[in-house]
C-alpha cells in the first residue's frame, strides 16, 4: 500500500512538472506561427488605411482620423464576435486579423497628431481650436466604439446562422485548409513579398506616392513591435500595459518624425518619402485604436477603464501640446 501511494504521488509530480513545460512549448509555437499572418495582414491593413484617407479631405483633421479608425474597429468587432469559431479552426488567422489587419488599419498616433493639428491650426476665434481639438478626440473614439459594436452585431446576424449549418465534413475540410494555409500560404506570400517590395522600392521612380511602398515595408515592423509588447507587458487583463506602451511610444515617434519632416530642410525627396513611409507604416501600425477599444470593452472594473484611458491619453497630449506650442511660437512671423 505505501508503495502504491508513492507511485501515484511520483506520477502526479511528473504530471505537474511536465504539464507547464508542454503548455509553454505550445504557447511559444502558437506565437511563432502567428508572426507570419501578422506580417501579411499588416501589408493589407496599412494599404487600406492609406486608401481610406482619400475618402475625405486629408487636410481636415477629423476626416483624416475618422474612416480608418471606424472601419478598423468595425472589422475588429466582427472578428471578435466570432473569436471562438476562428480560434478553433484558424488560431493563427485570428491573431493575424486582429493584431495584423485591424491594428494596422487603425492608428492611435494619427488620431493624437490630428487632434494636435486642430488645436494649433488657424482659427478666427480663441475657443474654436479647443472645440475642434476635443471634437476630434471625442468623435473619433466614440465612432470607433460604435463601429466596434455594429461589427459585433452584424457578425452575429450573418455568421451565427451559417455556423449551425456546418457539417462535420465541412469542419474537417476547414481544418485541412488551416494546416495548408499555416504551412504553405503565409510563408510563400512572405517569401514572394520581400524581394518584390525591395525591387519596387529600388526600381520605381520617386514620386508623390512612393511612400506607399515604404509604408508597406515598415508596416510589419510596427505590428510585430506591438505584438511583442503585448506578449511581454499584457499580464494584467484589467490594465494592458503592452498596448499602452505601444500607443504612447508610437505617438512620440510619430510626432518626432513629423517634426523632422515639417521643420528640417531635407533636399532629398527620397528621404522625405521614407520618413512618410515610417510615419504611416511603422508608427501607424505600432499604435492602434481597435485594440484600445477592444480592451475598453473587455476590462471588467470601471475604475480601471478610466485610469487606462487617462494614462494613455494624458502623457501623449501633454507632450504634443507643449511641443506644438513651442514650434508654433518659433515659426510665427516676428513683427
Amino acid at each position: 500500500m505505501p508503495d502504491e501511494i508513492e507511485i501515484q504521488s511520483s506520477g502526479t509530480n511528473n504530471v505537474v512538472q511536465t504539464e507547464p513545460v508542454a503548455v509553454v512549448v505550445v504557447v511559444q509555437k502558437h506565437r511563432l506561427c502567428s508572426i507570419m499572418p501578422i506580417i501579411v495582414f499588416s501589408y493589407i491593413g496599412v494599404l487600406i488605411r492609406i486608401g481610406l484617407n482619400f475618402l475625405g479631405n486629408i487636410q481636415a483633421p477629423l476626416s483624416a482620423s475618422f474612416w480608418s479608425n471606424f472601419v478598423g474597429c468595425f472589422i475588429m468587432g466582427f472578428i471578435v464576435e466570432q473569436k471562438v469559431h476562428i480560434q478553433k479552426h484558424f488560431p493563427q488567422l485570428y491573431v493575424g486579423l486582429t493584431t495584423g489587419l485591424c491594428g494596422s488599419i487603425t492608428t492611435f498616433s494619427g488620431l493624437m497628431y490630428n487632434s494636435c493639428v486642430a488645436l494649433f491650426g488657424p482659427s478666427s476665434h480663441v475657443t474654436y481650436p479647443i472645440s475642434n481639438y476635443l471634437a476630434i478626440i471625442i468623435s473619433v473614439l466614440s465612432s470607433s466604439f460604435i463601429g466596434f459594436i455594429i461589427g459585433r452585431h452584424i457578425s452575429v446576424f450573418i455568421l451565427s446562422p451559417l455556423s449551425l449549418l456546418l457539417s462535420s465534413n465541412t469542419i474537417s475540410k476547414v481544418q485541412y485548409l488551416n494546416e495548408t494555409v499555416r504551412l504553405w500560404f503565409f510563408p510563400v506570400l512572405i517569401i514572394i513579398s520581400i524581394p518584390l517590395l525591395i525591387l519596387l522600392a529600388v526600381l520605381l521612380p520617386i514620386g508623390h506616392y512612393t511612400y506607399f511602398i515604404y509604408s508597406v515595408i515598415f508596416a510589419p515592423f510596427g505590428s510585430l513591435t506591438r505584438y511583442i509588447l503585448s506578449i511581454v507587458f499584457n499580464t494584467n487583463a484589467n490594465f494592458p500595459l503592452g498596448t499602452l506602451f505601444a500607443n504612447v511610444i508610437g505617438s512620440y515617434i510619430y510626432f518626432g518624425l513629423v517634426t523632422i519632416q515639417e521643420y528640417v530642410y531635407i533636399s532629398s525627396s527620397l528621404v522625405t518619402q521614407v520618413i512618410i513611409g515610417i510615419i504611416q507604416g511603422y508608427c501607424g501600425c505600432l499604435t492602434t485604436v481597435s485594440t484600445f477599444i477592444l480592451e475598453l470593452d473587455t476590462i471588467k472594473k470601471r475604475s480601471y477603464i478610466y485610469a487606462y484611458v487617462i494614462i494613455t491619453l494624458l502623457p501623449i497630449q501633454i507632450v504634443y501640446i507643449i511641443l506644438g506650442d513651442i514650434f508654433t511660437y518659433i515659426c510665427l512671423p516676428k513683427s
